[in-house]
């Protein structure tokens, strides 16, 4: 689905837009996502590992925007998206589809002024309207920021999965499983 462009006000005053990503924006996508995944280990690949042709990434936004059950809203703050987050369904198999898994991410230049709140307050209120019953998604353990904004916004944690993450260091990371019913 297309989300219609809404201006927003940022805690520090600043004036966003909020929008759908449109096929033409798929190369600033893919760099926000490498840029995201360089700045924080919170992130679910390593920026190498984002290797999607623009082509494709194009192809994908546009078939984001014909999809009833899915969605994307970027962040644009002075015409550069510096945050992007998604809804969509589970599985696309009948006895999947009450449930939602949303992502979000957001350059770390722009943390802390409620851009990851209003996103998702925004997914949240699109998920109501699809029908979603349950929003799901997963979050390491050691981001404090993160869980307690989910925690915010109606999410609660129902279960860990030990050792989800392995880092290239050999290091491993365990990962919260929140939901939030609608």
């Amino acid at each position: 689905m297309i989300y219609k462009e809404k201006q927003i006000v940022l805690k520090n005053g600043t004036d966003c837009i909020l929008r759908s990503p449109r096929p033409e924006d798929a190369e600033t996508i893919l760099s926000h996502l490498k840029l995201t995944s360089e700045e924080t280990g919170f992130m679910a690949r390593y920026p190498e590992e984002i290797t999607m042709s623009i082509e494709s990434e194009k192809e994908f936004l546009a078939n984001q925007q014909t999809d009833p059950k899915s969605i994307m809203i970027a962040a644009v703050l002075d015409g550069k998206i510096i945050a992007n987050a998604g809804i969509s369904y589970v599985q696309n198999n009948i006895k999947y589809l009450h449930r939602a898994v949303i992502g979000i991410s957001i350059q770390k230049e722009y943390w802390n002024i409620g851009i990851g709140s209003l996103i998702l307050t925004e997914l949240i209120v699109w998920a109501k309207k699809a029908d979603y019953e349950q929003i799901e998604l997963e979050v390491l353990c050691e981001n404090e920021r993160a869980i307690a904004l989910y925690e915010k916004l109606g999410f609660a944690i129902y279960g860990t999965r030990e050792k989800s993450f392995k880092y290239k260091d050999g290091t491993y990371a365990s990962e919260f499983l929140m939901l939030r019913r609608i």
